[in-house]
This record gives structure tokens, C-alpha cells and sequence, in this order.
């Protein structure tokens, strides 16, 4: 090999490396959101994490609502555990308690405050799998009938409520609101 040629396979081995970086960096982390959308909930049973009661996910369905996942230990989720407060008298809330100690939940929640109509626990993770979960926090918004119409990946904020999920929201909500027969039903299934 000629001493010329030397030379360049350093410059070649940083060019294919930086290549490789800059397309990297340039991946959307977030794309995976998008792909799990018309997805519907998966049929699951579960601990519920407050009084240990059987939720199977069929529960939630009857009207659009939102479920979060968060943990514990997860900082992020404590950021946003506010707004979730905030969201909870304007939308049907539900947590999905991903990979925690049902103890260190249920003291965290007694102790920020609880906005979730119902945590399933999912001690395990199956659950999260089953829905695509990549890590806490991840906040979903359903239709009325299960459908993924929103999902994001990361802390919620108002910002991202309302320019993702609160223009969703509200267009399920008046395609229910269309649907007398839906909206009977969804009223006399309601306690």
C-alpha cells in the first residue's frame, strides 16, 4: 500500500463515521409516535393499583380518555404530574403504573395528589409491551372505542396538549355528541 493511500483511510474512516452520526442525530425519536396511531387498546386485566380490585381495559372505553404511564422513580413523570392534575376535571384520566412497587406508588400518589380515575398496575411491564410503551412517561389518548388517536412519548406539557391532544379530544367528543344512539348508550352504561 502506497504511503498516499495510507493517509486517506483515516480521512474515509471519519467521513463514514460523521456520515453515520449525522444520520443518527438526524432520526426522529419521536416518529414512533405516529406509527402505533388506529392501534386499539390491547384486552388486558389488572391490578387496580388503589384497591386492588380487577380493571380489564374494556372499563375504560364508553368515552374518549386519556391514559398516562408513569412510575415512582421517573422524574419526568413528577414534571408533569401537575398538568395531569390540571387535565383530570376536563378529561377521564387513567394511569398505567409501569415497572413499580405497588408501595412506593400508592405513597407517591398520596403524597402529589392522585388525578387518575383508576391505576392499573403493571408491575411487570406486559401491559406497556403489549402497547408499544418505551419508556415513562408516554401518555396516550383513546376514542371512545379504544382507537390511539395521540400518543406522546416524553413529559406532557400544555403546549403539547394543546397542539396534539386537546383539537383530538374535542373532535371525538362531537362525534359522539353526533351519535345520539352512542351517546344513550354511553349514558346507561354509566353508574
Amino acid at each position: 500500500m502506497s504511503p498516499r493511500l495510507r493517509l486517506f483511510i483515516p480521512l474515509l474512516l471519519t467521513l463514514g463515521l460523521g456520515t453515520l452520526l449525522w444520520l443518527g442525530l438526524a432520526n426522529n425519536p419521536y416518529r414512533q409516535d405516529e406509527a402505533t396511531l388506529g392501534r386499539t387498546l390491547p384486552q388486558w386485566q389488572s391490578e387496580n393499583l388503589l384497591d386492588g380490585g380487577l380493571v380489564h381495559t374494556d372499563q375504560l372505553k364508553g368515552e374518549p380518555f386519556v391514559l398516562n404511564v408513569w412510575a415512582s422513580w421517573c422524574p419526568n413523570c413528577r414534571a408533569e404530574h401537575p398538568l395531569l392534575a390540571e387535565l383530570a376535571s376536563t378529561v377521564p384520566l387513567y394511569g398505567l403504573n409501569y415497572r413499580d412497587k405497588g408501595e412506593a406508588a400508592r405513597a407517591w400518589l398520596g403524597e402529589a395528589g392522585n388525578p387518575y380515575r383508576t391505576v392499573l398496575a403493571d408491575s411487570d411491564g406486559k401491559l406497556a409491551l403489549e402497547l408499544g410503551v418505551y419508556g415513562t412517561p408516554e401518555t396516550y389518548l383513546f376514542a371512545a372505542d379504544g382507537t390511539l388517536l395521540a400518543r406522546h412519548t416524553g413529559e406532557l406539557t400544555k403546549g403539547i396538549w394543546q397542539r396534539q391532544f386537546a383539537p383530538l379530544l374535542a373532535e371525538a367528543r362531537s362525534k359522539i355528541a353526533s351519535q345520539p344512539e352512542v351517546n344513550r348508550q354511553v349514558q346507561e352504561s354509566k353508574p
